[in-house]
């Protein structure tokens, strides 16, 4: 037992202290204070500690055993038992007061590690997307550049610095953006962030009231359109298709089979042009400078998400949009999740000089600052070409394992799947010809070692035909690649074939 267990005894009570302790340890496991393979003290250590006889423990321990709350292990201990949902105490809370009491569903954003499924069904395989792959992060170079940044420690750099961020790692990221995105950026323009979430946050803040318009692409990340909803403006879903958002449907759009009467210009746009999200298809030259004459002539701002700029495997890199931008529509927001690893919680957002003391503001007041050591850290690690070669380096293994991805899924399910975005990022978009519900087949796959997570939910006005299913492949290797598209396959036939059962 790593920790005592709180039990109180009280002399006055007409109730008999095993009573009394058998009481409080079913209320703590009903309560969830004590869960299923909690240990509980040895009884011995217990009756110290309560001053109490040994006996009296063993009561209200054989007691909790004989309903089923404790399990005994020999040689191990006493536990709490791991109990059915049935026996466990679960009540919707209904509040009075107006607050946000529903939001997106967590887990499926950040499911539970592979430790924390069931041992008899372990998973091997995890399509789990937007990760890097762990094992092939240059970590000792990091160390040493946080190493470094600990050395120059001044207080300055151990107080609370400027809201913008470390003067230092604006320059390296303002190089970076000239140099490989074709943006015109001084560091001055430049914010950093803890993450780009945090960025689109703040962005909703300063330019959203209730009733004011967003357009989303559809499908795009539900994530999106709940920091815009939550900020109290009317998302608006636009089509993408092979060349990227429907520009023209943005005055004539229809949502969820209603027409939208836009003349309340919208306020942002919000787009994944090199990368779209899902999809993967990258925004055409065209769709580019109709998007732009668009905001200038409604006076809107876009908001560009470089979402995996950085893989790029088929056809020439295109420069960011924020490049052709010559009005300060553009707000350009970049992380580092994706390319060194997602704990460094270190984005930026690049803005029009018109909305930096806004944005500078609001990050005041809510967060004041990232870390500034880990900012330090980054800079030197850019400055000294140990980023550079690590996209490089990262860009080849990708590519690598993105062909062993498609290759897999032609050979396990031929023609019977279509998939998306195989040309750039770290994904794939695959869209199954299978009757089989795509959460049931993720949940057979899973029974096989193999986490899938399904995709129809990014979309918002027009659903797939059949199951389609977000894949990952950054962080696999191709022998997990391999097995992973074939347990997937097996499961599809196994969901497939009970559906047809069912209509016998």
């Amino acid at each position: 037992m790593k920790h005592d267990l709180l039990i109180t005894l009280d002399k006055e009570r007409q109730i008999p202290f095993s009573r009394q302790i058998y009481e409080q340890v079913r209320n703590a496991i009903h309560s969830g204070a004590l869960s299923g393979g909690d240990p509980l003290p040895p009884s011995r250590t217990l009756a110290n500690q309560l001053g109490v006889s040994r006996s009296v423990i063993l009561q209200s321990y054989e007691l909790l055993q004989a309903e089923g709350y404790l399990e005994m292990r020999k040689g191990a201990g006493t536990f709490i038992a791991e109990l059915t949902l049935q026996e466990k105490v679960t009540k919707d809370y209904e509040s009075p007061y107006n607050f946000i009491t529903k939001g997106p569903d967590f887990l499926t954003l950040n499911p539970p590690s592979t430790s924390e499924v069931d041992h008899l069904n372990p998973v091997f395989c995890d399509f789990r997307h937007g990760v890097p792959a762990w094992d092939a992060f240059p970590m000792d170079q990091w160390q040493k550049a946080l190493m470094n940044a600990c050395r120059r420690a001044s207080p300055d750099t151990l107080g609370y610095g400027p809201a913008e961020g470390s003067l230092g790692l604006r320059r390296e990221i303002a190089r970076l953006l000239r140099s490989t995105r074709s943006m015109p950026v001084v560091p001055e323009q430049i914010v950093i962030t803890s993450g780009a979430t945090q960025a689109l946050d703040i962005l909703s803040r300063i330019f959203l009231f209730k009733g004011d318009r967003v357009i989303v692409e559809d499908p795009s990340h539900s994530v999106m359109r709940e920091i815009f909803s939550f900020a109290g403006a009317e998302v608006i879903s636009v089509k993408v298709d092979q060349d990227g958002i429907c520009v023209e449907e943005i005055q004539t759009n229809s949502d969820n089979g209603k027409e939208v009467n836009l003349q309340k210009s919208p306020k942002l746009v919000y787009v994944t042009p090199s990368h779209q999200f899902p999809f993967g298809m990258t925004l055409s030259l065209k769709r580019r400078v109709q998007l732009l004459d668009w905001a200038k002539a409604n006076h809107a701002f876009i908001i560009e998400d470089d979402y995996d700029s950085e893989y790029r495997y088929e056809g020439p890199k295109l420069s960011a949009l924020a490049g052709l931008d010559v009005e300060g529509r553009v707000i350009y927001v970049g992380s580092f999740s994706k390319v060194l690893f997602p704990s460094l919680r270190i984005g930026y957002v690049v803005l029009p000089p018109a909305l930096i003391q806004s944005f500078l503001a609001v990050k005041w007041i809510t967060d004041r600052m990232s870390s500034a050591l880990d900012q330090e850290a980054l800079a030197e690690f850019i400055q000294n070409g140990h980023y550079a070669r690590h996209v490089t380096q990262m860009g080849k293994l990708y590519a690598s394992r993105r062909a062993c991805l498609v290759n897999s899924l032609n050979t396990e399910f031929g023609s019977r799947v279509r998939y998306y975005g195989e040309e750039a990022g770290l994904h794939l978009l695959i869209e199954l010809e299978s009757d089989a519900e795509e959460n049931r087949i993720a949940e057979v796959a899973l029974r096989y070692g193999v986490r899938v997570y399904p995709a129809s939910s990014y979309f918002v006005r027009s659903k797939p035909k059949g199951p389609v299913f977000l894949l990952g492949y950054s962080n696999l290797s191709e022998n997990q690649i391999k097995m992973g598209v074939n347990r997937l396959m097996i499961a599809e036939i196994e969901a497939e074939a009970a559906v047809s059962r069912s209509h016998l």
